[in-house]
Parts: structure tokens; C-alpha cells; sequence
């Protein structure tokens, strides 16, 4: 057997002895996978549990388990001598012996009881009350008590009078009035209550959807100056290409001014070149002129000589001519080449320049599309992650209202259990409570009995010596008046008790108009 003990299992490294006491780290006893000794960490280990989710956040609740525990119970060895004694089986003749020895007993107490009775009574003396003694103070009770009955009875007979019954008829009608109007003017009290908090609530209501609106307006605005800014700067950006455009435009026509002026002073160039050389030419015509007129002077003395110089002359003037003819050919070619090149300059100039502005615009619009196509993927980010967001908040709600209707599955069951347990014992309370009044009417109503028989006798004395003492009509008329004034003086005092319970007074002056009191 196992010992007792409130320790937790930490170790089983040690050997086990078989048989008798062994401690708990030695003990290898299993039930159902776990061992006897062992102690849960936490109150939730190997339960069930629920999420309930409500305004002050998320809470964990632990579903009852219905089946019984099958976990055996490790108790000392005196717990375990005290079961064993008790689980021993009475035989017939065992139980008869033991109520026989419970009546000897109890016939021994009471006749012990009934001898120590006989001695007191004997021993019993007449004493006379002191005041301030035990005894006083129970006869002073049992006087007042007397005066209290002596009271009640007098009122009861003057309940008998009709015009106490028909006092007592008006004076429940006044309640019940009185009543009405205080239900019916808590009733409209509750309605208006119920109005105004509706009033409240749709104040409430106004003011959140008001503040929602301005939230949602302060949005709107944020997104209009968002398009603003992001307009402002595509046209920013429009500007400063469009400059560029401009600057770069102007560069290149500078650069082709630079070109002209370039061009210009290469023609003077070869304006001043062919000036010189014809100027060249022109002396060279002079010198040949001059040549010629001597050769002509001296063509008589040598013509054979002149004759060999004009051949040489001709010849070299025919070379000359053919050389300076190729030169022009080759000047005009050159010249004719770079006008080509001039005006493919300009073509390419004004091609780069109106390509330049295409590109710049195509760049423009491509980069517009880029930051359009961006916004459309944020916004679809946007819409994906806010659709992610609703889907997850579905999800949770989905499995929050499992979670709850769980929880009111498992509260319902177990206010129903409670309930009937509740019932169950309601029931008895009540079955012992009736069974209390049914002896405490049957007390009251013996008492009410014998009350009556002592009023009645009292009463038949009180007669027997009204008829002796007043056997005149006088004596009469005296005791009708004495029992009006009685009759006024209580219906005065109900009517006081109307106006100690809080009654309006104009149901307290309707009772006393009813019942004609004097004031």
C-alpha cells in the first residue's frame, strides 16, 4: 500500500521493492497511462476547454466532464482501518442486539430525567418576585403579554361593529386606489425613463454616425489632396521635362548657329582662296602677256627658239589649265559634299530634336502609366488585404459564436442540473416549510380557541354585571355612546396609520369625508 502524501512524483530512478511500504518516487502503479501519485500542474491539464469571447476580451472556460473519475484515491493507514471497520457487515441478530441496547438506554435516561423532575418539584419552594430577578422579569413578560391579548381582544370586538367593517371596506379601497395611481404613475415614470434613454441613445447614435461621417469626409479629403499632390507633381514633372526639352532644343540650336557660323566662315575661306588664286591666275595672264610681247619682240630674232617656248608655253599652260580645272572640280566637290553634310546636320538636328520631344513624351507617359499601374497594385494590395482582413474577421466571429454556443449548450446543461437540484431542494424546504405552518395554524388556531373561550367568558361576566350595575336606559345610552367614541377613536387611529404609510391626503381626506370623522 502506498503511504499518503500531498507531494508531487518527480523521480522513479530508484529500485522498487516488492511488496509492503515503499515511497512514491519507488511506487511504478499505473491506472488508464498515468500513475496514482500523479498530481496535475494546472486545473486545466487534460480538460476540455472553450474560447468565449465577450467585451471585456477572450476567456477560457472548462467543459464538466460527466464521467466518473477512475483515478484511485491514496489515503493513510488510519483512514484505511476506519473504512475497513465500517465496510464490515451487520448480521440480523447484530442489529436487534443494538436496538435493544439503544431502547435500554433510553429507557434508563428517562427515568433517570423523570427522578431528577420528582426532585426538583419537591425541592420547589413558593418564592415571591423580586424586582430585577429572573422572575420578575418573567412575570413582567407574561403582564405584558396578558395586556397585549387584553388590547387585541378589545380590538376585535370593535372589528365586529359594521361601521369598523364598513370603515375597513373604504379604507382597502382607498389602498388599492392609492396603489393604482402610485402603479400607474410609475408606470408612465418607467415610459418616460424608457424615452428619454432612447432619446439618449439615439443621440448617441447620432453623434457616432456623425463622427463616422466627418471621419469618413476627413478620408475623402486626405485622398482628393492625394490625387492633388500626385497631379501637382506629374505636371511639376511635365514642366521640368518640357524645359528640358526646351533647354536641350535651344543647346542644339546654338550648337547649329555654332555650325552655321562655322560653315559661314569656311565659305569666306574659300571665297578669300579663290580670290587669291584668281588673282594668281590674273598675274599669271599679265606675266604670260608680258612674256608674249617679248617673246613677239624677240620672235624675229628667234623664231625657232620662239616657236619652242610657244610649244613649251602652250604645253605648260594646257597642264596648268588641266591642273586648275581639276582643282575647281575637286573644290566644288569638296564644297558640294560638305552642303550635304550641312543638311544632313540640320535634317538629323531637327529628326534628334523632334525624336527628343517624342521620347520625352512616351518617357512621360510611360512613367505616368508606371505610377497609375503602382496605385492600381496598392489599391489591389489594399482590397486584397482588407478582403484577407474580413475573411479572418468571418472566420473568427464564425468560430467565436461555436465557441459561445458551446458555452451556452455547456451553461444551459448545467443551469438545468442546478435547477433541478434547486428544485429538488426547494421542494423539500417547502414541503417542511408547509409542514411548520400546518402545526403553527393548528397552534394559533387552539390558541384563538381558548382566547375566544376567555373573551367569551369574560365578556358573558362583563354583561352579567353591565345588566346588574345598569338596568336603566340611561346606563345604556352612556355605554352606546362610551362604545361610538371607542369606535371613532380607532376608526381616528386607522386613518393616522394611513398617514404614517405615506398615503397622499387626498385619499386621507376622501376616507374621512366617507366616514363623516370629526376633526
Amino acid at each position: 500500500m502506498c503511504p499518503a502524501t500531498t507531494g508531487k512524483f518527480h523521480s522513479r530512478t530508484k529500485p522498487f521493492k516488492q511488496g509492503g511500504q515503499h515511497s512514491i518516487e519507488q511506487c511504478p502503479q499505473k491506472v488508464n497511462g498515468q500513475y496514482i501519485h500523479h498530481k496535475p500542474q494546472k486545473a486545466t491539464e487534460g480538460k476540455q476547454l472553450i474560447k468565449l469571447y465577450d467585451q471585456s476580451g477572450q476567456r477560457e472556460l472548462i467543459v464538466p466532464n460527466r464521467s466518473p473519475i477512475d483515478r484511485p484515491v491514496v489515503v493513510a493507514d488510519s483512514e484505511f482501518d476506519r473504512l475497513k471497520k465500517q465496510s464490515k457487515v451487520v448480521t440480523l441478530q447484530e442489529k436487534i442486539a443494538m436496538l435493544e441496547e439503544t431502547e435500554r438506554q433510553k429507557n434508563q435516561l428517562q427515568m433517570e430525567s423523570t427522578m431528577r423532575k420528582e426532585a426538583l418539584m419537591k425541592a420547589q419552594k413558593i418564592q415571591k418576585a423580586v424586582p430585577g430577578s429572573k422572575l420578575g422579569s418573567t412575570e413582567s413578560l407574561s403582564a405584558d403579554k396578558n395586556s397585549y391579548l387584553l388590547n387585541r381582544s378589545k380590538e376585535m370586538l370593535v372589528e365586529q361593529d359594521d361601521r369598523v367593517k364598513n370603515a375597513n371596506r373604504v379604507i382597502l379601497a382607498t389602498k388599492c386606489k392609492a396603489i393604482r395611481h402610485a402603479q400607474i404613475e410609475e408606470k408612465q415614470l418607467i415610459a418616460k425613463q424608457l424615452r428619454e434613454e432612447e432619446m439618449r441613445l439615439d443621440m448617441m447614435m447620432e453623434q457616432r454616425r456623425q463622427k463616422l461621417m466627418a471621419i469618413e469626409e476627413k478620408k475623402r479629403e486626405e485622398e482628393e489632396l492625394k490625387k492633388k499632390q500626385y497631379v501637382s507633381e506629374v505636371t511639376r514633372q511635365i514642366k521640368e521635362n518640357e524645359i528640358g526639352r526646351l533647354l536641350e532644343a535651344e543647346r542644339i540650336e546654338e550648337e547649329s548657329k555654332m555650325l552655321n557660323r562655322a560653315l559661314i566662315a569656311l565659305q569666306k575661306e574659300e571665297e578669300e582662296k579663290m580670290k587669291r588664286r584668281y588673282e594668281e591666275q590674273q598675274k599669271m595672264r599679265e606675266e604670260f602677256a608680258k612674256a608674249d610681247a617679248e617673246a613677239q619682240h624677240y620672235k624675229k630674232l628667234r623664231e625657232e627658239e620662239n616657236k619652242i617656248a610657244a610649244m613649251r608655253i602652250e604645253e605648260f599652260m594646257r597642264k596648268k589649265q588641266e591642273r586648275e580645272e581639276a582643282r575647281e572640280k575637286e573644290l566644288e566637290a569638296i564644297k558640294a559634299q560638305k552642303e550635304k553634310e550641312i543638311a544632313a546636320m540640320r535634317a538629323a538636328q531637327e529628326k534628334a530634336m523632334d525624336s527628343q520631344a517624342m521620347m520625352d513624351e512616351l518617357n512621360a507617359m510611360r512613367w505616368q502609366e508606371e505610377k497609375e499601374r503602382e496605385w492600381r497594385e496598392q489599391e489591389k494590395a489594399k482590397a486584397k488585404k482588407r478582403q484577407e482582413a474580413l475573411n479572418d474577421l468571418r472566420i473568427a466571429r464564425r468560430q467565436q459564436i461555436d465557441d459561445i454556443r458551446k458555452a451556452q449548450a455547456v451553461a444551459l446543461a448545467r443551469d438545468e442540473e442546478d435547477f433541478k437540484k434547486v428544485a429538488t431542494v426547494q421542494k423539500q424546504l417547502h414541503e417542511k416549510d408547509q409542514e411548520k405552518q400546518r402545526k403553527k395554524r393548528e397552534e394559533i388556531e387552539k390558541h384563538r380557541k381558548e382566547l375566544l373561550k376567555q373573551i367569551n367568558e369574560k365578556e358573558r361576566e362583563r354583561i352579567t354585571y353591565q345588566q346588574e350595575k345598569f338596568e336603566d336606559g340611561t346606563a345604556q345610552r352612556l355605554e352606546i355612546e362610551i362604545r361610538d367614541r371607542n369606535v371613532e377613536e380607532y376608526l381616528k387611529n386607522k386613518v393616522k396609520s394611513l398617514k404614517d404609510m405615506n398615503i397622499p391626503e387626498r385619499y386621507i381626506g376622501d376616507v374621512e369625508r366617507q366616514l363623516k370623522l370629526k376633526k
